[in-house]
Formats: C-alpha cells, sequence, structure tokens
C-alpha cells in the first residue's frame, strides 16, 4: 500500500494541530480541513485512506456528509469524533457505513487503536501482490 494517509476534518484548530501532530509522529501522513469542498476534493483525488471527522462540519452533520465521502470512495475509512450520544444518531452512523465512533473529550489512545484498525481493514481488503497470491480467492464473474 502507498503511503498511509489520514485526512483529519475538524473544526476546532487546537485539536486538528495536536491531532495532526500526533499521527504525523506516528508515521502517517496527514492532511487536514475545516472545509467540506476542501474535503470532497481531497477525497476525490484518492489519497486519502481514513478520514477523521468532526460530528459537524461547516453546520452539516457527519451522518448526512458520510454517504457522501462513500459515494466518492467506497473504501475509505470513516472516524466520527462525536460529542452526542443518541441512539438515533448512532443508527444514523452506523447506517451511513462509518467504520468507527470516538466520543468527546477525545482520548488519543481509543483514536490511535481506531485508526490502526480501519488500516488494517483496508489491508485486508485490498491484499498486496505476492507470492502467494494466486491462493486468495477471487470473486468470478458471472
Amino acid at each position: 500500500m502507498k503511503s498511509k494517509t489520514i485526512l483529519i476534518a475538524y473544526q476546532d484548530d487546537h485539536w486538528t494541530r495536536s491531532l495532526t501532530t500526533f499521527f504525523h509522529g506516528l508515521g502517517y501522513k496527514v492532511e487536514a480541513t475545516k472545509v467540506m469542498s476542501e474535503m470532497i476534493r481531497k477525497i476525490r483525488k484518492g489519497n486519502i485512506q481514513v478520514i477523521l471527522i468532526d460530528d459537524e462540519i461547516e453546520g452539516l452533520k457527519a451522518c448526512d456528509v458520510v454517504p457522501l465521502m462513500k459515494n466518492i470512495n467506497p473504501k475509505i475509512q470513516v472516524i466520527v469524533i462525536s460529542a452526542e450520544e443518541s441512539i438515533g444518531l448512532v443508527k444514523r452512523l452506523r447506517g451511513a457505513g462509518i467504520f468507527y465512533q470516538a466520543m468527546k473529550p477525545v482520548d488519543l489512545g481509543e483514536i490511535k487503536s481506531a485508526v490502526e484498525c480501519a488500516f488494517e481493514k483496508i489491508e485486508r481488503e485490498n491484499p498486496k501482490w505476492s507470492f502467494f497470491s494466486f491462493l486468495t480467492p477471487e470473486p468470478v464473474p458471472a
């Protein structure tokens, strides 16, 4: 896989800087935005594998934005950082196809684990070419 790239779409500049520094220190390539149009542009470029998104960007709820992101790139893994705990929101986020929902205040250990698991899922679903790749089952055209 190419470099592991995370997009942080977060409204709070302090937390954006903190998350960017934290993940950059762990060896990830990190991009940040708090503007929807820029987020969409970055996803369309195809370099982003994992997104950390605030529960609201430019007045739009994450549960309304996630389906758009998944439409652009179905393989993208979305981690929502939310302050709201309602069952309705959780159901809407899960239905939209998020990978994980973390709660505010942000626990860096929890977020780190979620990001690692998201990249593991990407690697499992998109195995690299190897000597034994012929053992990996592939869909047979109907």
